[in-house]
Parts: C-alpha cells; sequence; structure tokens
C-alpha cells in the first residue's frame, strides 16, 4: 500500500464498494432463482391458492368468472376455463397432489385432477436412478390442475414456474451484469474526475521539487478543491519568506566577508612591519590559516544562496583534468572510463570542479600508495568514483563525514591539515545539482567516494 498513490486508493475502494454491490446482487439473484424452482418452497402455497380458486369458481354465477379469472391470475398461477378437456400427455399425474386438493375444496368426487412435471418429480435424483426409475421419490411442485365445474366446462390452473420479477432482472438480463456494467462506466467516471481534481496537486508537487531557494516557483492559478488551493497559497507564501530570508542571510554574509576581510588585511600590513623575522613568519602565517578558513567558512554559508549554473559540463574532461595535474605532481593516480562519451550533465563547470578537486585532492593526502578514479554512465545518472587505499572511513562515520566541520578521529585528525568543510562544501555542491555523494569501503579497506548527478538529457 505504501506505493500506492492517492489516486489508486481513492479506486481500491471504489472498486471495492463495487464488488461487494456486485456479489450482494447476484447472490440475490441467484437465491431469488433457486426459490422459485423450489418444490417445498412453492408447493403448498400454490395448492393453497389453487384449491380456492377451484371452490371459488364452483360457487359464483357463470356470469362472473370472467371477471374471478382477472382477479385471480398472477404471477405464481394462471387460470382459464375451456370448453374441452386439455391434452396434458406430455405432464405426469400426481395423486398426493389431487388428495391433498381435495380435502382442500372439500369435494371428494373425481373431477379434480393435478400433474406435475419429470424436472420436478425427480429432482435431486442421480441420472442413473432416474433412466431407470428407481431411488427416492422426489415430492413434486404442482404444475397443473383441473378441475370439472358444474356446467361440464373445465377450469385449467397452472404454475408459472419461470416468471420474471422486475428485481433480479432488467431487460432480460441479470440485475447483477447491468451493476457491473454500471459499475465499470462509474470507475471510469471516477478516473477521469478523479485525476482531474489531482492535476492542481501534481503541479504544485513539481513546483516545490523544483524549488531551491533561491527563485520562488509559481503554480498556475489555484484551482481544484478549496482544501488544493488553500495549501497552494500556502505553499507559495512559504516559498516567498524562504527566498527572502535566503537574500537577507546572502547579504549578511556578504557584509561580514568585507568587514573581515578589511580587518584582515590591515593585521597583515602591520604584521608585514615587524622587524623580528620569526615572530613576523609566524604572524603571517597565522593570519593567512585565518583568512583561508574564514574564506572556506564563509563559501559554505554562501553555498545555498548561491547561483548555480545549467550548462553542459563534460564530467570525463574535469576528472581528467584533476587527475594529470595531480599525476603531474608525483602522485600515483590512474583513471579510467575518461572516453566515456555520455558522461555530461548540467550544471556549473567551476562549482564541479572543486567537488572533483576535493574528492581527489582528499585521497591524495590520504592513500598510503595509489589512487583510482573511474567516470561510468549508470542508467540516467554519471557517477565519478574515487578510492584510495588509505586507513579507510568506519562505517559508523559515514554520514557524518559529510557534516560541516566533521573530522574523522585518528587518521584524519587537524594534524592533517583542513578545515573539515570539504565533504561538506562537496556535499552542498552535488545536491544544488540534483545529485548525491555517499562513502563506502573498498574491498582493501580504504575510502571510496561517489558522487551520482543527473545526466543532461
Amino acid at each position: 500500500m505504501g506505493r500506492i498513490g492517492l489516486l489508486g486508493r481513492i479506486m481500491l475502494v471504489l472498486l471495492g464498494a463495487l464488488s461487494l454491490l456486485v456479489v450482494a446482487t447476484f447472490g440475490i439473484d441467484r437465491w431469488q432463482r433457486s426459490q422459485e424452482g423450489r418444490p417445498y418452497a412453492s408447493r403448498f402455497p400454490r395448492l393453497d391458492q389453487a384449491a380456492g380458486i377451484m371452490a371459488l369458481m364452483k360457487d359464483a354465477d357463470p356470469a362472473q368468472r370472467p371477471a374471478i379469472l382477472r382477479a385471480v391470475n398472477g404471477e405464481a398461477l394462471r387460470a382459464e376455463i375451456v370448453d374441452t378437456p386439455l391434452d396434458v400427455a406430455e405432464m405426469i399425474r400426481d395423486p398426493v397432489l389431487e388428495g391433498r386438493l381435495r380435502r382442500l375444496t372439500g369435494d371428494a368426487s373425481d373431477g379434480i385432477r393435478a400433474f406435475t412435471e419429470p424436472t420436478m418429480l425427480y429432482r435431486g435424483i442421480g441420472p442413473a436412478d432416474r433412466a431407470a426409475g428407481t431411488g427416492r421419490r422426489a415430492m413434486g411442485g404442482l404444475a397443473l390442475a383441473t378441475d370439472r365445474l358444474p356446467d361440464g366446462r373445465t377450469l385449467i390452473i397452472w404454475a408459472v414456474t419461470k416468471h420474471r420479477s422486475l428485481m433480479p432482472w432488467l431487460l432480460g438480463q441479470p440485475l447483477s451484469l447491468w451493476v457491473a456494467v454500471l459499475g465499470v462506466v462509474a470507475a471510469g467516471l471516477v478516473i477521469v474526475g478523479a485525476r482531474h481534481e489531482l492535476a492542481p496537486l501534481r503541479r504544485l508537487t513539481d513546483a516545490v521539487s523544483r524549488f531551491d531557494g533561491r527563485v520562488t516557483e509559481r503554480t498556475a492559478t489555484p484551482q481544484g478543491a478549496p482544501e488544493i488551493q488553500r495549501l497552494t497559497q500556502a505553499v507559495q507564501a512559504m516559498q516567498e519568506r524562504i527566498v527572502g530570508l535566503m537574500a537577507e542571510r546572502s547579504l549578511l554574509i556578504g557584509a561580514i566577508s568585507h568587514d573581515l576581510k578589511t580587518y584582515l588585511t590591515r593585521m597583515r600590513l602591520r604584521a608585514e612591519g615587524i622587524a623580528e623575522p620569526d615572530r613576523r613568519e609566524r604572524l603571517v602565517e597565522d593570519l593567512d590559516t585565518m583568512t583561508a578558513l574564514i574564506e572556506t567558512s564563509l563559501g559554505f554559508a554562501r553555498g545555498t544562496a548561491a547561483e548555480i549554473g545549467r550548462a553542459p559540463v563534460d564530467l570525463a574532461d574535469i576528472v581528467a583534468v584533476e587527475v594529470a595535474e595531480h599525476a603531474a605532481q608525483g602522485a600515483r593516480i590512474s583513471l579510467s572510463g575518461e572516453e566515456v562519451p555520455d558522461a555530461t550533465v548540467a550544471g556549473d563547470a567551476v562549482a564541479l570542479r572543486r567537488v572533483i578537486a576535493n574528492l581527489i585532492g582528499n585521497a591524495v593526502k590520504f592513500g598510503r600508495s595509489s589512487v583510482a578514479v573511474a567516470v561510468r554512465r549508470a542508467g540516467s545518472a554519471c557517477q565519478v568514483v574515487v578510492e584510495d587505499d588509505g586507513p579507510g572511513i568506519p562505517e559508523a562515520e559515514r554520514v557524518s563525514v559529510f557534516s560541516p566541520y566533521y573530522r574523522v578521529e585518528r587518521s584524519r585528525n587537524r594534524q592533517t591539515g583542513g578545515t573539515g568543510l570539504g565533504l561538506a562544501i562537496a556535499r552542498q555542491i552535488a545536491e544544488a545539482h540534483g545529485g548525491t555523494i555517499v562513502a563506502e569501503a573498498t574491498a582493501s579497506g580504504g575510502a571510496r567516494l561517489v558522487v551520482t548527478l543527473p545526466a543532461l538529457a
């Protein structure tokens, strides 16, 4: 269920309700049809009605008989008066039913006849016993009854065994079939209507996904249900507040950076005037370190507010340049995948080169003997993999290592240099490009850093 969207959940509820309705209608249909043919359920009420009609016709004035026939004819029984006896050669005479009719009418004469059909007579008997005429004889239902009236005419009463009521049948088809057809039509209408109502929500989701804190992602005029309209307005207002806060933050960072650089420049000029060489060198070194730390920290703080360009960038070229520079400085580094033809992403070449330079620089610094870099295409994404044979990153710290100012203890402590912001800035840039950076372990226990960026379509 966790993978089913809102539209799918609505359809599941609708289809479940329609399925229950179809099953219930089909069950009622089957039950009523079975009741219509049951001998035990239909025999006695029809016998009582037939006996009442016979008694009424014998006592009635012949001129009133047509009106009585119209009154007694119904869905279960039909009555008719004929001048000649009816041919009943295909039916089976049932003495049991005749005896009951005589008791009910109080007529002991032999003018009453009762007949049943073979399907009623042997209902429930196996085919072999039915063919042989053996087995337990089921009590048949009334199919036809006749009575000789005092004027010599014959009253015929027959049972309607296949009448169809309005409830389970419609236009000659079971009602359950029509319910299923209507259910399919209703489901189609619900799908169209639900998709139309959810369209504003999908557009709002796309706008929020594109929002990066720099520019408000405007959606179309709020449409749909009142709740969705209010949600759209609330999201747009929230984006505007975030953009305003980010702009203020950028201005604040710029002001701090300008003031700090001014005072550091003054201190550097004063330090240059110190006569003692050792003291001057230590002071200048501290000022340079402080300047680098401040520049890096401000760069990280400015990162989420900085604009990221969107131009085609060939990752293989950037990686090849960085590998060549480190190889020229004597590092043992290898590169594979530099000829990948489709390792192109949309982004800022300067920012992405900073990511690659940081990862390769760390690998060269902490690797013991060699570094391996690879560029590859994985589906709709491009990847850069940097591996070293150094001490690696403990599994428990492979997420924390991307936090600002975080250093892995022992092997990667402050004595190795750095500010602890390199990987944090690299992750910041990768996420601004819609990508990720993860830390893993190599087979030899070293560190493997994988940068994944969406490929340019």
